[in-house]
């Protein structure tokens, strides 16, 4: 059954296990903008960053500093220039760090996901991982300053946006810092 409700968080009941191991009695399922002391994250998947409308921008429009896309994209003949054009133009455009994390290796049958998972920076790559590695793990790392996303916003931004900008995305908060 495919998700519909877009811009709504619902309480889903948690099993007795959970309740127990949590104490919590529920959960919010649904789309979202995690909100921690000092910053705001989102997620897409991979399929969404090919849409005409992606969600990453209106995340960030709705104050998002982070974008998140846990991916399994195969890999095609320049695809990756695709998912990078995509992805650049994305925090170029509304600002913000992008994190794409993408599989890498064969499924055991026909696909192999190429992996290069990367970290974007304002329309820039910071950090990006290897495509067709045989290692069985790779981490990609970046040290990124969010005030550099925060002072890049306010040159982009022109009163006419800013203004059709109101918080659409309910926040989910969590009592940490980054």
């Amino acid at each position: 059954m495919e998700w519909s409700n877009t811009k709504k968080l619902e309480d889903f009941q948690l099993p007795k296990r959970l309740k127990e191991v949590t104490g919590q009695t529920t959960v919010k399922f649904g789309v979202a903008i995690v909100r921690l002391n000092d910053t705001e994250f989102a997620h897409e998947i991979c399929q969404e960053m090919f849409t005409p409308e992606s969600p990453a921008i209106e995340f960030c429009l709705d104050g998002a500093e982070i974008i998140l896309n846990s991916s399994g994209s195969h890999h095609q003949l320049r695809k990756l220039n695709t998912r990078l054009n995509l992805i650049l133009n994305s925090s170029f455009k509304s600002g913000g760090v992008y994190v794409y994390s993408n599989q890498q290796g064969c499924d055991g049958g026909r696909l192999y996901f190429d992996g290069s998972s990367l970290i974007a920076l304002n329309g820039r790559v910071v950090s990006q991982g290897s495509q067709f590695s045989i290692k069985e793990r790779e981490l990609v790392l970046a040290t990124v300053d969010l005030d550099e996303v925060r002072h890049y916003r306010r040159t982009i931004t022109c009163k006419s946006i800013e203004n059709d900008i109101n918080h659409e995305y309910h926040r989910v908060y969590i009592n940490f810092d980054l």
